[in-house]
């Protein structure tokens, strides 16, 4: 009762401690994101003393004061070297065509004493006698070649009215009449006529914009870093303008902002709790927790200080000097490929946050999150994460062609100069994961595949003492270790970890080599000479005094599990019969002829325990066949389950089905029947056969 109290509260102790852990990557990286949305204030006002130099924080580039008065200046005299559009109103027009129209009128239907006065101011008598003897025909061709030569005249536009010209032009257009219609025909015209061609204000405007357009406007330029007022300055109207453009200038932080730059970390923190709780429980630890959040908050941290790099070129894309690809790679090694993967799409959300919503910076950092995973997914080896980081620094570079692109650069220097920071990105990611590894598998106890491979080196002074000292146990985990490594392959565990455990699972046993039935060369059993209690106790001693073993050459921790869990709390089943034959008698509980455990935690663990014990089993299998082989595998699994051996093992039923399958395929090749040849040779010289065949045709 008091241990499951305890239990209970160690259970809620680690929820609440991963609660806390929560709130605290919430508030750290609200923090982080939010502080380049808060302004620099700065108070100063005009003739007041720099008491320290001022930077400007990011490039700048703002029409000042100064600079629109001389780009007014300069699109006035532009203004003004443009011609004015003129056009033809036509309204000016019609109404000059109807008045000589209605003075023809006024002529034709009066007689010669009873004109209106309008006429008479324009024609003399002596005109108007004149034209009042021509014939009706010739009259009304009169009227029509004025009026002609007034359209033809309207046609080609009139800025200014210059009699000479128009006298000229009339007399030559119409010679056929005598010289006094010709001067009536002019009094009329010049009466009437007027200038028709105004400015047309529209297409004038339009011509100028057209202008100004191609004019390169002045506009003062701060580059990030740049200083704006040195220390001891008396403060200008110049640099309060170069304040307020920067939104330096009394102003406030908006907490509107920082409410929704929290809603959207917490949020995401809450997705990445939900997601390892529901999908990958085993890494729903306080240790792996952490171990997540730091990394995700630090990469958070080194997005926050690119900000600050004032020392690059202005046209580098800055969000090319975080090194993303590091998180996709330490928590593959560290934890698992789908942990890397939405740890490093929240890094991405969360620095597109802090790049005030930049779409490029987000999409850059998560596809390159995306691939690092995908590369880094089967690299086993160091040299393998040296590789990746050539690959990725190729995909950078990839990327910032699209970028490029879809911002219409055009400049190969921008190209260049982004492509190399790109690969630089990948490669660097791989040489900082690289130096970093070792010390987050030491800070967080955990076993990379890395680590497994190095100590899968059979040269290992454990692994040479088992060949030495205990050669036939050496040999059975050579071949558990092949059992379990296929085993692993087929139900998708870690087969890297199962074979190197197999390799250390019965290092125990290098004490009392001889007490081990595989380590027995000779006829001599000393478990005859003692009683089954003794024997009991020196066999279920391997498993603590490999702990110790494991403990002194310090393996890592979860080799340490599979020594312990590799017989989970399994009967010796031959002493506890021994026992009862001489004492006599049936002990209330068989408890004392069981190995102390744990049970296997792990699928590699139960298929560690499956693989030995099928091994030992069938290696005591006389004349061994297809079929007693198989016969004995099944009973090895179905004595596991009845005792329950598995039940505290994530394996399931059907894959324990394909672990039994893999075994049963892997005796069938290493059982197969091989020819005698000395027999065959034999068979054939008693034929009086040649000892050379012939090829058969």
């Amino acid at each position: 009762m008091f241990s499951g109290k305890l239990q209970i509260n160690s259970n809620v102790f680690k929820q609440y401690a991963i609660y806390g852990l929560l709130a605290l990557a919430v508030v750290l990286n609200t923090a982080i994101i939010y502080s380049p949305y808060i302004p620099q204030n700065i108070d100063l006002k005009i003739n007041d003393v720099a008491i320290t130099t001022i930077t400007s924080p990011r490039y700048l580039e703002f029409e000042s004061r100064l600079d629109a008065l001389v780009n007014k200046k300069a699109e006035e005299k532009i203004a003004n070297r443009i011609t004015p559009i003129y056009s033809i109103n036509q309204t000016i027009n019609q109404a000059i065509q109807d008045n000589i129209s209605l003075f023809f009128d006024d002529l034709s239907s009066n007689s010669a004493d009873q004109m209106s006065v309008y006429i008479s101011q324009i024609l003399s008598p002596e005109d108007i006698i004149l034209l009042k003897q021509l014939s009706n025909k010739t009259f009304q061709k009169f009227q029509t070649d004025t009026l002609d030569l007034v359209k033809q005249f309207l046609l080609n536009g009139i800025k200014d009215i210059n009699n000479i010209a128009i006298k000229d032009m009339l007399f030559r257009s119409l010679e056929s009449y005598n010289t006094s219609l010709k001067m009536i025909s002019y009094k009329i015209v010049i009466h009437y006529l007027q200038p028709n061609l105004i400015i047309d204000d529209k297409q004038t405007d339009l011509i100028i914009k057209q202008a100004l357009t191609s004019f390169k406007k002045q506009k003062t330029i701060f580059k990030q870093g740049q200083p704006i007022i040195y220390e001891g300055e008396r403060v200008k109207e110049q640099e309060i303008e170069v304040f307020k453009a920067l939104n330096m200038y009394n102003t406030k932080a908006s907490y509107i902002e920082l409410i929704g730059i929290f809603i959207f970390t917490a949020l995401s923190i809450l997705v990445l709790e939900r997601f390892i709780f529901n999908f990958y429980k085993k890494a729903y630890t306080i240790k792996h927790i952490s171990l997540m959040l730091l990394i995700l908050t630090s990469l958070v941290l080194i997005g926050r200080l690119s900000i600050f790099s004032s020392y690059i070129p202005s046209d580098i894309l800055v969000y090319l000097l975080i090194p993303i690809s590091i998180s996709s790679m330490l928590l593959t090694f560290l934890v698992s490929s789908n942990i890397a993967l939405i740890t490093g799409s929240l890094i991405s959300i969360f620095i597109g946050l802090l790049f005030r919503m930049d779409f490029h910076a987000f999409i850059f950092l998560f596809l390159n999150t995306c691939f690092s995973t995908f590369v880094v997914l089967k690299s086993y080896k160091r040299s393998d994460l040296i590789i990746s980081g050539y690959i990725i620094g190729l995909f950078n570079i990839l990327c910032v062609a699209a970028i490029g692109s879809l911002s219409k650069e055009i400049s190969y220097a921008w190209y260049g100069y982004n492509a190399l920071f790109a690969f630089g990105n990948g490669v660097f990611s791989a040489m900082v994961t690289l130096a970093i590894l070792p010390y987050f598998e030491l800070l967080f106890k955990i076993t990379t595949n890395q680590t497994l491979l190095e100590l899968a080196n059979l040269n290992h002074p454990l692994m040479k003492r088992l060949m030495m000292d205990a050669p036939g146990t050496y040999q059975h985990s050579m071949m558990v270790a092949n059992l379990s490594e296929t085993a692993a392959e087929v139900i998708g565990a870690n087969n890297i970890l199962c074979r190197v455990g197999s390799y250390f699972h019965d290092i125990g046993k290098l004490k009392r080599p001889i007490f081990f039935s595989e380590n027995q060369f000779t006829e001599d059993n000393p478990h005859e000479t003692i009683a089954p209690r003794i024997s009991k106790m020196i066999i279920l001693s391997h498993v603590k005094e490999g702990v110790e073993l494991a403990i002194k050459h310090k393996l890592p921790s979860v080799l340490k599990d599979l020594i312990e869990q590799h017989h989970g709390t399994s009967l010796l089943s031959l002493f506890y019969t021994q026992a009862i034959s001489k004492e006599g008698e049936v002990p209330s509980t068989d408890d004392e002829f069981r190995y102390p455990g744990p049970k296997p935690q792990t699928k590699e663990a139960g298929i560690i325990m499956l693989a030995d014990s099928v091994e030992a089993a069938t290696r005591s299998i006389e004349k061994p066949t297809p079929q007693k082989i198989e016969n004995m595998i099944n009973k090895i699994f179905k004595d596991k389950l009845d005792d329950l051996q598995l039940s505290e093992c994530p394996l399931s039923l059907n894959e324990v089905f394909m672990i039994k399958s893999s075994f049963l395929y892997f005796f069938r090749g290493a059982q197969h029947s091989r020819v005698d040849y000395v027999k065959e040779l034999e068979k054939l010289g008693s034929q009086n056969l040649p000892a050379k065949s012939t090829p058969i045709s």
